[in-house]
């Protein structure tokens, strides 16, 4: 069947074996591509609680970022949190409520500056936001942070598009997500505790 030996066998069923791999990643994406097209640009009105903190940030150069916003809100099948994540790897804040992650954000994120002996604050919270049930949010991007067991969906205000990021939700997994994504109802079903399609 192959002439030339098992040499050439060999490099066939390579070949089969990576096309046949290749297929199975591109599947994965592809459930997952179809969930961020069903929810990317899609509108919605706010049913749960969504905290964005505003912020100042002073970078390693010393330059001031100023009015900066993350959202805090973490959803799970089992319940809710809040985070901040910090501009340095273990900087992250985890705390049951918003008002506990500004507090840790007021005391904490201090830099050494090796120029004159001083500390530097380098995060300065200064607002907490709330988006409250009834409000109208545009979905603008859902990311799978695949490492963290993640997915991630971005909003903006509707009638407010021009001021750009307005608040997140960031519904985090107990498991690595399947390769075909056969989470996602029960995903889509933690987002709607939150959000609901118009």
């Amino acid at each position: 069947m192959f002439p030339g030996g098992s040499l050439t066998r060999r490099v066939f069923v390579t070949a089969l074996m990576l096309t046949c791999s290749a297929s199975t990643v591109t599947g994965a994406g592809d459930a997952f591509t179809d969930f961020t097209k069903i929810w990317n640009g899609r509108r919605v009105v706010v049913k749960s609680e969504l905290y964005t903190v505003v912020y100042d940030e002073v970078g390693r150069l010393g330059r001031h970022y100023r009015g900066k916003r993350a959202g805090l809100t973490i959803a799970t099948p089992r319940g809710q949190f809040y985070e901040f994540d910090g501009p340095g790897s273990g900087d992250d804040i985890a705390e049951p409520t918003p008002n506990d992650v500004m507090s840790q954000m007021s005391v904490g994120f201090h830099r050494s500056n090796h120029l004159d002996l001083s500390s530097v604050k380098t995060i300065t919270p200064h607002v907490l936001r709330q988006y409250a049930p009834g409000v109208t949010l545009i979905v603008d991007s859902v990311k799978m942070e695949q490492e963290r067991n993640r997915i991630r969906i971005e909003f903006s205000q509707a009638g407010h598009e021009k001021d750009g990021f307005a608040t997140s939700l960031t519904v985090e997994w107990h498991a690595p997500f399947s390769e075909v994504f056969r989470e996602r109802e029960a995903i889509e079903d933690v987002i709607r505790r939150f959000v609901a399609p118009l």
